[in-house]
């Protein structure tokens, strides 16, 4: 197309231009030659009219007939080409300068003479049959009324067409002279003005690209220092404002990455905008690249699904619980937020997580801990109290012993409980691990000194203990708490055990710079399922014979809790009806992590 997007200024402005002139060309050349020519035109005729009345005079009076011819008969007396011609009223050619008149048409009706005898003169341009060229005529009437001759004269158009041609040439050269000259100023002109566009252009796509230091020159005109200065202007003001939204954004962006919570922002298609640190942590997405992508291509949860379309249809504030089945049944909070543009459309919706998991099962722990709690101290005390009536009512004294008895030993149960809760809450506190007195000691000494404080009730339930010297190297530990949490363990394989087995202690020194100490008997075992509960408050395999045996549920969270205060850990491996085996890892040196950080490993 001749005026496309792709065509540049240069060439649409230069084209309309170059167009325009070239028919301002043509036209004032036309003109030109028009008016030249009517000039020559008239210029001969003026001649012809001058020569007309001196010819007349010049070959006689009207009706002399033979003078007439005479005096036309000598050619040489008239200008140049000059041609005259006398014709009577009846259209006979009288003489003629140039033809025989005997051989001559009538000329009544040529058009100059048949108005001239009407009108006294008259001129005419035409082509001549006579003498085959074109001719200017001029006739005029004279002689009296009732006998008028007309004489003619003619001059022929060649030279004037001549002449016309050399005038003609040399406009045609101006003219053309001219219209190079335009366009070559319309080229410089459009050369200039294209120039300065494109720079203009260029400064405005840098700005567009984010170069906001770049100013465009300044251009001579009123419409270029206007529009120069107009664009530095938005430059300048673009360049502040995108300072503060770059300053907004990233207040905005520290705070959503120091936030607790979880935010994801999506658009109405569920595509992910943004997510902030918390989040990715939450589902695992740390140093992906999920801007973009739908949210079930990384969280694939009905639930989480449903609750996300259903804050999108109905454009509103909600807030729900749910568990995500997808990440283990992990409980989170989440409350979503419409996300709307400047015209206050919904655009999205953005979601906070806030995970709840811990604190449900700090609820359930502790809903069970106090159901717990209060089923071990009812027994006791029921024990007591009923114990207690009949040794106020019954007169036997040996009756009344072995009541005592019963009521001494559920005093007993009861105080151990109490002191097995107490030790359990000492070791929880947040500064446990930090006001923990330790001391370095070898492993054999504290497996020794487990044995010999077991050695009474092993002999009396017919169980041997051995202990198998291993590692050399001392612990930093508080003795107090790691020879309960060992001895803890022995009880528990010692009431477990049939009677002629054995219960082996060892330490053992592990490729990860800990000692492990471990329990090992010959007897059930336990089952699998038990295994990753073992060491809940009150938690029992066998809760009947447990508290047969005096147990208060809560000897082996007591050695979980002493292994983390440590920085350690506690395993078992039980096979059923071979035995179990305990095992309580601690590092050799002083431990690095606290409490809330080796209770979290050690709960998942």
């Amino acid at each position: 197309m001749l005026f496309g997007r792709n065509r540049s200024l240069l060439w649409q402005v230069g084209v309309v231009l170059v167009v325009l002139q070239l028919v301002l060309v043509v036209v004032v050349g036309w003109f030109l030659e028009a008016r030249i020519a009517s000039f020559f035109n008239q210029q001969r005729l003026d001649e012809l009219r001058s020569l007309a009345p001196w010819v007349a005079g010049s070959i006689g009076p009207a009706g002399d007939d033979t003078r007439a011819v005479q005096g036309l008969s000598s050619a040489d007396r008239w200008a140049d080409g000059l041609r005259v011609t006398v014709v009577d009223q009846d259209g006979v050619v009288i003489a003629d300068s140039e033809e025989d008149p005997a051989v001559m048409d009538n000329h009544r009706f040529r058009p100059e003479i048949d108005e001239a005898f009407k009108d006294g003169s008259a001129y005419a341009t035409r082509f001549s049959s006579t003498l085959q060229q074109e001719l200017i005529y001029y006739a005029l009437r004279r002689g009296p009324v009732d006998r008028p001759q007309v004489v003619r004269v003619a001059l022929p158009l060649t030279q004037l067409q001549q002449q016309l041609a050399g005038v003609s040439q040399t406009v045609v050269l101006v003219l053309c002279a001219y219209f190079l000259a335009t366009i070559g100023i319309i080229f410089f002109v459009s050369r200039w003005l294209s120039r300065s566009v494109r720079e203009l252009a260029d400064g405005a796509n840098r700005f567009a690209s984010g170069d906001l230091t770049h100013r465009v020159p300044v251009y001579p005109g009123r419409e270029f220092d206007l529009l120069s200065q107009s664009l530095n202007q938005m430059a300048e003001q673009l360049s502040q404002r995108l300072g503060q939204l770059r300053l907004q954004g990233s207040e905005l962006t520290s705070i959503l990455q120091s936030m607790c919570n979880g935010v994801i922002a999506l658009d109405l298609d569920c595509r992910i905008l943004s997510m902030n640190r918390v989040a990715q942590n939450m589902f695992e997405l740390i140093g992906r690249d999920t801007r973009g992508h739908l949210l079930q291509e990384f969280v694939r949860d009905p639930e989480l699904s449903r609750f996300v379309e259903t804050s999108i249809r109905q454009g509103e504030r909600r807030f729900e619980e749910i568990k995500l089945v997808s990440l283990g049944d992990r409980s989170m909070e989440i409350t979503s937020e419409p996300l709307l543009d400047v015209e206050d459309q919904v655009v999205g919706v953005v979601l906070v997580l806030n995970e709840v998991t811990l604190l449900r099962r700090l609820e359930s722990i502790r809903t069970d801990f106090a159901a717990n709690v209060s089923h071990e101290l009812r027994t006791p005390i029921m024990a007591i109290q009923g114990y207690a009536e009949l040794l106020t009512e019954d007169q036997d004294a040996s009756t009344r012993r072995d009541y005592a008895e019963v009521v001494l030993r559920n005093t007993m149960r009861l105080s151990a409980i109490i002191e097995d809760l107490l030790s359990l809450a000492r070791l929880e506190e947040p500064d446990s691990t930090q006001d923990l007195s330790r001391e370095s000691i070898a492993p054999l000494e504290i497996l020794e000194t487990v044995a010999s404080d077991c050695g009474d009730e092993a002999m009396q339930r017919g169980i041997s203990i051995e202990v198998r010297p291993g590692a050399a190297r001392e612990v930093f530990v508080n003795r107090q708490l790691v020879i309960q949490a060992i001895t803890n363990l022995v009880v528990n394989a010692l009431r477990y055990s049939e009677k002629g087995s054995s219960v082996e202690l060892a330490a053992q020194a592990t490729v990860r710079d800990c000692i492990d100490f471990t329990v090992r008997d010959t007897g059930p075992g336990i089952a699998p399922e038990h295994l990753h509960r073992l060491f809940e408050r009150f938690y029992r395999v066998d809760k009947g014979r447990s508290r047969e045996m005096g147990g208060t549920g809560l000897g082996l969270a007591i050695v979980k809790h002493v292994a983390q205060v440590h920085g350690g850990t506690v395993e078992v491996e039980s096979t059923v009806g071979q035995g179990s085996m305990f095992a309580i890892r601690l590092p050799l040196m002083e431990p690095v992590e606290s409490l809330g950080e080796s209770g979290d490993q050690l709960d998942r």
